[in-house]
């Protein structure tokens, strides 16, 4: 058999490529902290991780829409809270009318519930980063959700909404979503009790003890029953804030989980790629120390 006089170099130079090769790997490995760098690593590995981070993205999306959602709630639920107390003053105000109550007391009621009837217009139109809360799921429109038509001496003399007959709704989950407004039908209701409020001051503009109090049975009681109309939007908002709540701490539980699993098969084992690359380098200068005594014999050292 003969041997080419570059067969050796040749074999050593393939020889001392793979050995730093091996060394690059170990050292991009230790420095990255990831055993994975391309899919020839370990395709299979790679294709569980590839897998795993568009869960965890997707899960960080739900997590981000809870948190959303869970703002919004909280903040329909701190401003129904402010209607609710526009009611209970307004009944408070109303129940002591009867056919001995002054004038004076008339025009004094008069007054304040007018300026609640105001504040509930701003209160039903509450933005929260420039979208209204109580609009559907037209909460982003340019118009307000609820209109306020005003007479001759420029009272409200009318409340309609006009927002959406749907609601939005966000997903939490794969196969879970959740509405955090208000529904259209929760909407009109306090679009009525402001309407209430509003023939409530007119009885005491008119002085009319009698209309005064069938007003406040109307807000309170009977078919209107806007107190607990209102505790049951109030009530229904809490509930959503648990479910979000809830939801969130699966999330974060799913988040971990999923990080473990990515690292089980990404990260790298800072010892064993430690002994790859220490072994590595000596092999690397072994072969280049038994290369150079090689090539320094010819054929004549083995004649002799």
């Amino acid at each position: 058999m003969r041997v080419t006089f570059n067969s050796f170099p040749d074999t050593l130079l393939g020889r001392l490529q793979s050995l730093g090769s091996e060394q690059n790997k170990a050292l991009v490995q230790l420095s990255t902290g990831q055993r994975l760098a391309a899919p020839s690593d370990d395709a299979p590995a790679m294709q569980r991780v590839l897998n795993l981070r568009a869960e965890k993205k997707q899960n960080q999306q739900f997590y981000r829409n809870a948190i959303d959602g869970l703002e919004i709630s909280k903040t329909s639920f701190s401003t129904l809270d402010q209607m609710s107390d526009l009611l209970t003053r307004a009944t408070e105000l109303s129940s002591n009318v009867s056919g001995v109550t002054s004038e004076q007391d008339f025009k004094a009621k008069f007054s304040e519930i007018n300026q609640l009837i105001e504040q509930g217009l701003n209160v039903a139109n509450t933005k929260l980063r420039g979208s209204y809360l109580f609009a559907g799921d037209a909460s982003g429109s340019a118009t307000a959700p609820f209109k306020a038509d005003r007479d001759a001496d420029g009272f409200i003399s009318n409340f309609t909404y006009q927002g959406s007959e749907t609601v939005a709704e966000i997903n939490i989950s794969e196969t879970s979503s959740i509405s955090t407004f208000t529904d259209p039908a929760e909407n009109k209701d306090m679009a009525a009790m402001l309407n209430q409020l509003v023939t409530l001051r007119d009885s005491l503009k008119n002085q009319d003890a009698n209309a005064v109090l069938a007003a406040r049975t109307r807000l309170t009681d009977g078919d209107g029953n806007f107190e607990d109309k209102m505790l049951s939007t109030m009530s229904r908002a809490g509930s959503v804030q648990y479910r979000l709540e809830t939801a969130m701490k699966d999330l974060e539980i799913r988040y971990e989980g999923t990080e473990q699993l990515i690292s089980t098969d990404a990260d790298i084992d800072f010892a064993e790629a430690t002994v790859r690359l220490n072994r590595a380098q000596m092999a690397y200068q072994a072969a280049i120390q038994s290369g150079a005594m090689i090539q320094g014999n010819s054929l004549l050292d083995y004649l002799r």
